[in-house]
């Protein structure tokens, strides 16, 4: 039985082996956002001395609050919503003056501001069901203003080096009965999806060129050096496993 996304860490016990598993010091997806991380407050420092008016920020999806306990700082005002309170009980130890929410936008809208001048959403769109997420998406793009940007990545990009495990993967533990999270969506998908939900690129980036297999080996000091040189905005970022998009409503 395949297990939703949204159920998925609704318990204390899943939210704490997230936090101390999946961004345990030195692990792949840590790795991946210590590259990520200045990219994104470079964007946000260049686009808040930009604007003329105080920032709105609101981190979509926030769970234990990493991204935002990083953005909350380029906004005078920041909102963070998940739809766990175990994700929000623990992002309230990290964030400092953004205000946490839990619930489902879908069933409660009113949990959403007005105009927000940027939205982030990390490692959500990937996790999804493939029918929730055009719906997030234009839920979020009727919140945003006309000026504002919307930072959203897909941590699988099925045409990076990522692939061939999650095919073995996908054979070995046969998904439909462990409920295992084994998604992955080309740029092309994502791109459609973007641009069908009201929301044109304007600027993309690229990071892990390496297989993840790597991290979990002596070679992890070498694969951070290469993926570190090869990450950003240049022609590998569509072979890249984890891409990040910034988008303008259109």
């Amino acid at each position: 039985m395949t297990i939703s996304y949204s159920a998925r860490f609704q318990t204390k016990d899943a939210v704490e082996s997230y936090d101390a598993q999946e961004y345990a010091a030195g692990g792949y997806s840590a790795s991946i956002w210590q590259l990520q991380r200045p990219f994104v407050e470079n964007f946000l420092s260049n686009f808040r001395r930009l604007k003329t008016r105080p920032n709105r920020l609101l981190d979509f999806a926030c769970g234990t609050g990493r991204v935002l306990a990083c953005v909350e700082q380029f906004a005078d005002k920041a909102d963070g919503i998940d739809i766990s309170e175990n994700m929000i009980a623990v992002a309230r130890t990290k964030c400092r003056h953004a205000q946490l929410q839990v619930g489902d936008i879908l069933a409660s809208p009113e949990l959403l501001q007005k105009d927000y001048d940027v939205i982030t959403c990390f490692r959500l769109l990937l996790n999804l069901e493939p029918e929730m997420r055009g719906r997030i998406l234009r839920q979020l793009r009727s919140v945003i203003k006309a000026s504002g940007r919307l930072l959203v990545n897909v941590h699988g990009n099925s045409r990076s080096s990522r692939h061939p495990a999650i095919v073995w993967r996908r054979w070995r533990e046969r998904t439909q009965k462990t409920g295992a999270m084994l998604n992955e969506m080309s740029p092309a998908e994502t791109e459609r999806l973007l641009w069908e939900c009201g929301f044109q690129i304007v600027r993309k980036f690229g990071f892990g060129i390496l297989p993840p297999l790597f991290y979990r080996t002596a070679l992890r000091p070498a694969a951070f050096a290469i993926d570190s040189f090869l990450a950003g905005e240049n022609g590998l970022k569509n072979w890249s496993v984890d891409i990040l998009y910034i988008c303008r409503p259109r």
